[in-house]
C-alpha cells in the first residue's frame, strides 16, 4: 500500500500534470473530437483530468471506500458543477469521459506501481468511478440548468421587447400627441403655428409607424426556408447604417442545419450584430459562419470603439447569448479592447451533439 505522504508527493510533480495535459490534447485530436477545436473546453477537460489523477492517488493511498472518493478530506467537485458557465455539456460527454479514462489508466498504474493484479484492478475501478461520478453529476446539474436558462432567455427577450416598445414606439406616440395638443392650443390664435405643430405630429406618427413595422417584422422573423444566411442578410439590410461596410461569409451547408440550431444561432448572431451597430459605431461589421459535419463556428467582428470586457453591465445581451449557446451544448466567447473593436465567437457541436 502507498503511504499518504507518498501520495501527496505526486501532486507536487507538475511534470505528471503536464504529461496528462499533453496526452489528453493528443487523444482528442487523434479521435477527431470537436473539443480539440475549442481551447476553453480543452483546458477544462485537462484540468478535470489532473483532478481525477489526484483523487485516485489519494483514494488508493488511503484505502478509502469506492463511494467516497475525496481530495484532502473534501469531496471533489464534479465537472458538472461548473460546466454550465464554461460550456462543457457532460450529459453528452461519455465519449470524452472514455478518452479521459483510456489516457489516465496507464499513467495512474505507472505512478502507483501496484504489487499484484488485485491492486491493479482496484486502481482501475477507482479511476472509473472518479470519471463516471463527474459525468453523472454533470448530467444532473444540467437537467436543472437547461430549463432555468431557457426561462431566463425568454424573460430577457420579453424585457428587450418592453424596452423597444417604451423607448422607440411609445416615445414617438407621446411626442405626436403633444403636437396635436399644441395644434389645438394655437388653432384660433396662430393658425400657421398650429398647422406646423400638426404637420410635425403627423411626421412623428409616420416615423413611429415605420419603427413599429420594422420592430414587428423583427419579432416575426425566423430563419425559415431561406436558411440562416438569408435571415442574417435580411436583418442587416433592414438595420445596418449604409455607412457601415457589412459582410456575411458562409462555408458549408447551412441549409442542412436543424431548425432549432439555425433559429438559436440566428438569435445569437443578431444580438451580437445589434450590439455592434448600436453601441460600437463601427465602420465595418463582418459575420462568418462555418459548418462542418461536427461543429458550427460563427464570428461577429466589428472595428468599433470596443470596451473593457469586465465593465459590461449585468443583465445585458451577453448572458442571453451565452445561454442560447449553452442550450445547444455549445460555447460563446467575447474579446474586446477600447479603440480596437470586438469579436464574438460561438461554437455549436453538431452530429449527434457529442462533446
Amino acid at each position: 500500500m502507498i503511504h499518504t505522504a507518498q501520495a501527496d508527493s505526486y501532486r507536487d510533480l507538475s511534470t505528471v500534470h503536464q504529461e496528462i495535459c499533453r496526452s489528453i490534447r493528443h487523444a482528442l485530436r487523434r479521435d477527431g473530437n470537436e473539443l480539440a477545436d475549442r481551447p476553453d473546453a480543452v483546458d477544462e477537460l485537462t484540468a478535470q483530468a489532473c483532478a481525477v489523477f489526484d483523487e485516485v492517488i489519494t483514494a488508493v493511498a488511503r484505502s478509502e471506500p469506492l463511494d467516497t472518493v475525496t481530495v484532502n478530506g473534501t469531496a471533489a467537485p464534479a465537472c458538472g458543477d461548473d460546466h454550465p458557465r464554461r460550456g462543457l455539456d457532460w450529459a453528452h460527454s461519455l465519449r470524452a469521459g472514455t478518452t479521459l479514462f483510456e489516457v489516465m489508466l496507464p499513467m495512474v498504474l505507472r505512478e502507483l506501481a501496484p504489487a499484484n493484479e488485485a491492486a491493479a484492478t482496484r486502481i482501475s475501478v477507482v479511476l472509473h468511478q472518479a470519471v463516471l461520478s463527474r459525468v453523472t453529476r454533470g448530467s444532473l446539474a444540467r437537467m436543472t440548468f437547461l430549463p432555468d436558462r431557457a426561462l431566463a432567455s425568454r424573460r430577457d427577450e420579453r424585457r428587450h421587447i418592453a424596452r423597444e416598445l417604451h423607448d422607440r414606439v411609445l416615445h414617438g406616440i407621446g411626442l405626436a400627441l403633444q403636437g396635436i395638443d399644441m395644434h389645438q392650443y394655437h388653432a384660433e390664435t396662430s393658425p400657421a403655428l398650429a398647422r406646423a405643430k400638426l404637420d410635425r405630429a403627423a411626421g412623428l406618427l409616420r416615423q413611429t409607424a415605420h419603427t413599429l413595422q420594422h420592430f414587428t417584422s423583427e419579432l416575426r422573423r425566423s430563419v425559415g426556408e431561406g436558411g440562416l444566411e438569408r435571415a442574417l442578410r435580411s436583418y442587416l439590410e433592414a438595420h445596418a447604417d449604409p455607412a457601415v461596410e457589412v459582410a456575411v461569409r458562409t462555408k458549408g451547408n447551412l441549409l442542412a442545419l436543424p431548425a432549432n440550431v439555425s433559429e438559436e444561432v440566428y438569435l445569437i448572431l443578431r444580438e451580437a450584430a445589434r450590439n455592434a451597430l448600436r453601441h460600437a459605431s463601427p465602420s465595418r461589421l463582418d459575420i462568418t459562419v462555418e459548418v462542418t459535419d461536427r461543429v458550427l463556428h460563427a464570428t461577429v467582428t466589428d472595428d468599433g470603439c470596443g470596451f473593457q470586457v469586465g465593465s459590461l453591465p449585468v443583465g445585458g445581451g451577453l448572458p442571453s447569448m451565452r445561454e442560447r449557446a449553452q442550450l445547444l451544448c455549445g460555447q460563446l466567447s467575447l474579446s474586446s479592447a477600447p479603440s480596437v473593436g470586438t469579436v464574438v465567437e460561438a461554437w455549436i457541436p453538431l452530429g449527434g451533439r457529442s462533446l
